[in-house]
């Protein structure tokens, strides 16, 4: 035997960003597949284990829902070390969620890495006619940033598959070596 017969590989990921941009929502949503019910401000930071299959890859996303209260903020950090993925995320009905993003990539990448794979995630599409930030606007940072996109709603689940999807997918052929644990 060996130890691919006991564990599976793991990836730790984590949600990053304002508070109330939805992060909670989101993992909530990709979780269970229904909308959230209640949502409330995490309080430092959450954990979320699931298993990610595809074809014959079975990879455990060990998810980080981190705080975006000011209060919380100075303890970000320490979820970012060893992520090996980070969803950056923002309201797109919230321009001041967005005007911290890259100030939330640099410092992910400070302390994860430069090899981490950043997304920034453009949430509640569900409520366009509120938008105050636009496609365009977020992918340039994203070309800018090195980082993927992606547009999300936890309410109706758009996106929110696809994101984790295209994330995985970014890190399995990016060459990182994904840990056993």
């Amino acid at each position: 035997m060996n130890i691919d017969d006991f564990s599976n590989p793991s990836v730790k990921i984590v949600f990053i960003g304002d508070s109330g941009v939805g992060k909670t929502s989101i993992i909530s949503r990709y979780d269970t597949g229904q909308p959230p019910v209640n949502p409330s401000p995490t309080v430092g930071a959450a954990y979320l284990s699931k298993i990610y299959k595809e074809d014959d890859i079975e990879i455990e996303l060990r998810m980080w829902d981190t705080a975006g209260q000011e209060t919380y903020q100075s303890l970000a950090p320490i979820y970012f070390l060893h992520s090996m993925i980070g969803f950056i995320v923002f309201d797109i009905t919230q321009r001041s969620s967005y005007m911290n993003v890259a100030k939330w990539v640099t410092q992910l990448r400070e302390f994860a890495g430069s090899e981490v794979i950043s997304v920034i995630v453009a949430n509640k599409i569900d409520l366009d006619s509120e938008r105050q930030v636009y496609k365009e606007e977020y992918s340039k940072m994203a070309n800018e940033l090195n980082s993927l996109i992606a547009e999300t709603s936890a309410v109706s689940g758009e996106g929110i598959n696809s994101m984790v999807n295209d994330a995985v997918s970014a890190l399995i052929n990016s060459n990182n070596e994904i840990r056993y644990e």
